[in-house]
């Protein structure tokens, strides 16, 4: 039971933050609005919380200090500086496939009948709010925090008890059920398990941020 509230803490919190950002300031501000606030309450705890369980984490794998030989200077300045071109190129991918996806599957479930068969007052509320603040929220801080959360702290803290097919499953169901009406979590599901294994084949939070960003912004600007 205590591992079973380890796990959910982090959701508990943001849900907590979120309703009493739209209690407090619902009159006051837009939908988007409301939910770049809650991301930036919540963005110092979950990033807390991710660097406690990497330290935890890295001392339970190192078992001590270990002590390497320094590499020759120039060529470890030229293989990072190749590196970080590679990366720089992959996390633009991510970012594109994210968008590309978002707007196939939003295209298959239009063409299924599914899109307009469920009320989504929440994505239509938000798509209604002010431009900048879709771009604010939804499609900038939204996605940090979500990721931190249900990727990097959530789907982690599943992996301690859990094979990875199973954190990645429950993750992703969680993540669904947190969006709170059945479209989204047609929309939300699928791509949470993407996500999750994206995270778990880099190991870079990057990679799953940058790809939940292309997918938010493929609806704000095609909505």
């Amino acid at each position: 039971m205590n591992w079973v509230f380890y796990v959910l803490l982090p959701v508990l919190i943001h849900l907590i933050l979120s309703e009493g950002v739209t209690v407090l300031t619902g009159n006051l501000l837009d939908s988007a609005a409301c939910t770049a606030l809650s991301a930036v309450l919540v963005l110092p705890v979950a990033i807390y919380m991710y660097r406690r369980d990497t330290v935890s984490r890295s001392i339970d794998n190192s078992g001590g200090a270990t002590n390497r030989k320094l590499q020759d200077e120039d060529g470890v300045f030229q293989h990072k500086t190749r590196r970080k071109m590679q990366r720089l190129g992959c996390y633009m991918v991510y970012f594109l496939s994210g968008g590309l996806l978002n707007l196939l599957w939003s295209g298959i479930l239009y063409g299924m009948g599914i899109s307009s068969a469920f009320s989504n007052q929440t994505q239509e509320a938000l798509l209604s709010s002010q431009m900048a603040m879709q771009l604010l929220g939804p499609g900038f801080l939204v996605p940090i925090a979500e990721e931190l959360i249900f990727r990097g702290l959530v789907y982690k803290r599943m992996k301690t008890r859990l094979s990875v097919g199973q954190a990645v499953f429950f993750s992703a169901l969680l993540f669904a059920l947190y969006h709170g009406n059945p479209i989204q979590m047609i929309y939300a599901f699928p791509m949470a398990l993407l996500l999750a294994l994206l995270y778990d084949r880099d190991g870079s939070l990057a990679v799953p941020i940058l790809f939940h960003m292309g997918a938010n912004l493929t609806a704000i600007f095609f909505s």
